[in-house]
């Protein structure tokens, strides 16, 4: 075979074989019948085989025609997918993106990120909100909500960025006052400091270990609803405290804070949430992207 198909006849011909009928095929194309004929005919002729059996009421595809029909569809396809990665090139990122995470995690992640958002795009705009309390995204007018753990609404889209996990520390003053504990069961024995970060129910700790799921009811004298408030009595011995990794990180290289009982941990991966396509948004794609590609990295 010297000469390709043309597309707009392997277009033609997978209309004609999905509706089973020429002249069904030039409805939903809004072409003459004769013109589905024409363009089978020239098909058919630069493949050399019969596509179609045909019949007084309907066709149907040959043996050719459905190995045909199969890569027929993968190229028509392949050729969209390439028109939408080239037409996505071309979106420039621009205008302004409402964005709402936690405190602690916008002031001590998302902000610098989205500070080298601006700098790569600089005709986007940022509006950031830090709220410690649960959000309803299309409500409020946010077009992105970065969520550390916790449930992810069914009615819009979530869209994992990191893996991450919540570990127990203390202080040195506080394990060389109280002892560290050896169990699980031994946390009811001592201080803990509870937060109330959205997902968090204050005074209970789900956490995940070899044999499974627990769900604690902690001795908390201390709770906030502000993670670094939490952080800073932590350092100064107060208790216990269940954190992400990605903020404590520092502490614990540097020997500010101990991890007690490592092997329990609870699951608390980075997710956007969004309500738009980002195949439809190049300022919400770009936006998400680059949170991924360096939350990634962290």
């Amino acid at each position: 075979m010297k000469q390709l198909p043309s597309l707009t006849d392997l277009r033609v011909f997978v209309v004609a074989a999905q509706l089973e009928g020429f002249s069904l095929a030039a409805d939903q194309l809004r072409v003459s019948p004769a013109y589905v004929s024409k363009r089978i005919a020239l098909l058919e002729q630069v493949l050399g085989v019969t596509l179609f059996v045909r019949s007084a009421r309907q066709v149907r595809l040959s043996l050719e025609g459905k190995i045909a029909m199969k890569w027929a569809q993968r190229l028509l396809e392949n050729m969209e997918q390439m028109q939408l990665e080239i037409s996505r090139e071309h979106q420039v990122p621009k205008g302004r993106v409402r964005v709402v995470t936690s405190t602690g995690f916008g002031s001590f992640c998302v902000a610098p990120l989205l500070s080298k958002l601006i700098y790569r795009y600089p005709e986007l705009e940022v509006d950031l909100e830090l709220l410690d309390r649960p959000v309803d995204l299309v409500s409020e007018g946010f077009d992105l909500e970065l969520r550390v753990g916790g449930l992810l609404p069914q009615s819009v889209i979530a869209r994992r960025l990191a893996t991450n996990r919540r570990v127990l520390c203390a202080s040195p003053a506080y394990i060389e006052q109280h002892g560290s504990p050896q169990s699980l069961e031994e946390l009811h024995k001592h201080r803990c400091i509870s937060i109330r970060e959205r997902d968090q129910t204050a005074g209970q700790w789900l956490l995940h270990g070899p044999s499974g799921s627990r769900r604690l009811e902690l001795r908390a004298p201390m709770s906030t609803n502000n993670g670094a408030v939490a952080k800073l009595w932590c350092l100064d011995g107060q208790g216990i405290m269940l954190r992400s990794a990605w903020n404590i990180k520092e502490e614990l290289v540097d020997g500010r804070l101990i991890q007690v009982l490592p092997e329990f941990s609870q699951e608390a991966d980075i997710h956007a949430i969004y309500s738009t396509r980002l195949e439809t948004s190049a300022k919400l794609r770009a936006c998400v992207n680059l949170l991924e590609e360096a939350l990634s990295e962290q």
